[in-house]
Parts: C-alpha cells; sequence; structure tokens
C-alpha cells in the first residue's frame, strides 16, 4: 500500500510538468484591432462661385458676363485620371461633343434648346473657317481659363476633345470660365431666341 501512495507522489510533478510545458505563464500579452479603409471618390457640381447663367447680347451674341463651372473633388488618393467633357444637343443627337480646339484656343459650343441646331451645324462650328449660313442655332464661345487648385492639373485632349484633369488626395476644385465674345461667323440674325446650352461632366470616364 506504501509503495502506491509513493507512486502517486511521484506522478504529481511529471503532471505539473506537462502542465506548465503545455501553457508557460506570461505577464503581457498583445492583440491586433484592424479596420480596413476604401479608396474614396467623391465629385460634386458646385454652385458656390459658379456662373450657369447669363443673357446674350442679340446685336453681337457676346455673353453679357462669363459663364463659370466649378467641380469639387473629395479623394483620399491621387486621382490621376478624371476628365472633365461638354455635350450639347442636335436635331439627331443629344449628346453632341461641346468642346473642340482651334489654333490653340479651346471652345464650347452652345446649342438652342427648343430650335435645335443640326448636326452639322455643330460641325460647321468646329471648322477653321465657320460660315454663318451653315451654323444656325449654335454658338461657339472660347475657354478662357480651366484650371485645379491643390496642384491639380487641367489639360485639353485635342483628339477626344475633353479635359483631362488630375487630382491629389483631399479637396480640389476645378473651375472653367469662357470668355464673352462669340467665335467669329458662329453668331448671326440666323440664330433663333432661346435658352443656348452645354452641359459639362466632370466623371473618371473617358470619352
Amino acid at each position: 500500500m506504501l509503495n502506491k501512495k509513493l507512486a502517486g507522489l511521484l506522478l504529481i510533478p511529471a503532471i505539473l510538468g506537462t502542465i506548465n510545458a503545455s501553457h508557460a505563464l506570461s505577464n503581457t500579452a498583445s492583440q491586433t484591432l484592424q479596420a480596413t479603409l476604401a479608396t474614396y471618390l467623391d465629385i460634386q457640381a458646385l454652385t458656390s462661385g459658379a456662373v450657369t447663367t447669363t443673357t446674350i447680347a442679340p446685336d453681337t451674341g457676346s455673353l453679357a458676363t462669363a459663364l463659370i463651372s466649378k467641380f469639387q473633388i473629395r479623394a483620399n488618393a491621387n486621382a490621376p485620371s478624371l476628365y472633365l467633357k461638354a455635350t450639347t444637343e442636335s436635331t439627331t443627337n443629344p449628346t453632341e461633343v461641346a468642346f473642340f480646339q482651334q489654333s490653340g484656343t479651346t471652345y464650347v459650343i452652345l446649342s438652342n434648346t427648343t430650335n435645335k441646331p443640326l448636326t452639322s451645324a455643330i460641325a460647321d462650328c468646329k471648322l477653321a473657317t465657320p460660315t454663318l449660313a451653315n451654323n444656325a442655332n449654335a454658338i461657339a464661345y472660347p475657354i478662357a481659363s480651366a484650371a485645379a487648385d491643390n496642384s491639380g492639373t487641367v489639360t485639353f485632349d485635342g483628339t477626344k476633345n475633353q479635359y483631362n484633369v488630375s487630382a491629389n488626395a483631399g479637396e480640389t476644385i476645378v473651375t472653367t470660365t469662357t470668355g464673352t465674345t462669340p467665335l467669329a461667323n458662329t453668331y448671326s440674325y440666323l440664330d433663333s431666341a432661346g435658352t443656348y446650352q452645354a452641359i459639362l461632366t466632370l466623371s473618371n470616364t473617358s470619352l
């Protein structure tokens, strides 16, 4: 009987040793907490500082004030590939490309929203020498400036007739301002009274 008790006592240290080996005591522990932030890009048209309506002088075609578009870009990473496009409407196409460039100057075509121009009239405005009789109800105005703050860039792509825009992380404002004098031979008394417009769109989709 004594031998059995001694054997049992001898087993206790062996069992304790096994427990300590499998679960060593520690006075420190760490645990990682993580949260994932997705890439963020938000583009909004601004009303503050923008001038989206004006009047046209019927004798000259000049705008009473320059038209100004403003877009706000908010991004948590650099956005190097954004595109500013302009469209206007003809009798057969609601999304005619309205930006074009001649002799190093960029222009935007505004078309009559009621008496829509022919597609050929919009095309005529883009020629080096437009013909008044061929571009009724479409008027071209120069883009006097196109710029971005926050060290962003705005560069015209003459191949696609759009602006390539790059924005850095943070908040960027992209602004375009028209001139007030129409491109020669794109305004005449053949242009009907009414509202003339183009729609500018800034997005991450190219033409």
